[in-house]
């Protein structure tokens, strides 16, 4: 599965090609250059009149079905298959917003494609959870799931203070928990052969990390209290500690919370001008380091798990990328800015 990994590795799209998606004039011109990639056989169920939203679910598809079929090749990696839920997770915070907002299930099913819960057997359930009749019913819908205990936080956090993100913030608790778990009491099984790097380590890392200091944040300019700041924390932390994420709890402002991780974390930070664009750089400031560590994962790794990885995680950033190129054609933006906000 490694050989297939690096094989995966080599029909990533490269910045010339990224950059020639991102001159199309239409999305007619879009789709028939995606044609040329990896990505024909999934938009080849999508018919013009073309529209973003459709690209963007037909891209998400092939993501699913290579991280699916990566997984169950690969065998006793469970972090794998862990991973595999944040496809999970991202149409279940779609159809719980959904709900939240009292939008149809008409209404929310074509921004959901349902491939990733059909490869494992869970469509069912999320077709409950779009049909229950109030989020407080979708939320019932999920007892007995790993995202049951913190669907239940989230919706009390919406219901108090009307910020529809929590189901974000939360529903990433539960993933990433799971994931850090899991690391935890297998480290040994996701070791690397190189001393630069312990298998999977550094991108677990990463993304706790990341989750742990962006929930603070974000909590924070939400209006969660300190106690409850601090509930949304996994543990274990990695490298920011518990005492840093708890100070920065406790922190008087926004700003004054992100300087307490500059002793684990130095990001290009300066320019911002309110909270939610200091919070977004740090945002692509984890997001970049992440696209850092997957690439550089197959020259540390050679065949292992953290090769497996890696490549899940620039499919992630192509598909993200590939999206968002697809909502600025769609816009007429121009093609310089569509790029300047790509991770490439």
């Amino acid at each position: 599965m490694g050989t297939k990994a690096f094989a995966l590795r080599g029909s990533l799209l490269d910045g010339p090609n990224i950059q020639k998606l991102a001159e199309s004039t239409s999305l007619d011109e879009l789709v028939n250059r995606l044609k040329g990639t990896p990505y024909v056989d999934s938009l080849a169920s999508v018919s013009p009149p073309y529209n973003a939203r459709r690209i963007e679910l037909a891209l998400r598809e092939r993501l699913a079905v290579v991280h699916h079929s990566i997984t169950q090749g690969a065998g006793r990696y469970g972090i794998l298959e862990l991973y595999y839920l944040k496809n999970i997770a991202w149409d279940l915070k779609l159809a719980l917003k959904a709900r939240a907002l009292n939008r149809s299930y008409e209404e929310t099913v074509e921004y959901i494609d349902m491939k990733a819960e059909e490869l494992v057997g869970r469509r069912d359930l999320l077709v409950k959870v779009l049909s229950a009749k109030d989020v407080n019913e979708a939320v019932t819908m999920l007892s007995g799931s790993e995202f049951f205990a913190d669907v239940e936080k989230a919706a009390a956090a919406y219901n108090s203070k009307g910020e529809i993100r929590f189901f974000d913030v939360f529903i990433d608790h539960a993933v990433l928990s799971a994931i850090s778990k899991e690391y935890s009491l297998n480290p040994r099984l996701y070791a690397g052969k190189s001393a630069d790097v312990n298998g999977v380590r550094e991108l677990v890392a990463i993304d706790v990390d990341a989750y742990n200091v962006l929930a603070v944040l974000r909590a924070k300019l939400w209006g969660l209290s300190e106690a409850e700041i601090q509930e949304l924390i996994i543990i274990p932390a990695r490298r920011v500690q518990i005492p840093i994420l708890y100070s920065m709890a406790a922190a008087d402002s926004v700003t004054e919370a992100v300087k307490l991780i500059e002793s684990s974390y130095r990001f290009q930070l300066q320019g911002a001008q309110y909270d939610e664009e200091l919070i977004d750089m740090v945002e692509d400031g984890f997001a970049n380091l992440s696209k850092e560590t997957a690439t550089l994962a197959f020259v540390w790794q050679g065949l292992s798990p953290g090769t497996i990885l890696g490549l899940i995680k620039l499919l992630e950033f192509e598909v993200s990328n590939l999206a968002a190129i697809a909502i600025g054609v769609e816009a007429g933006i121009d093609p310089k800015k569509i790029i300047s906000k790509l991770r490439i």
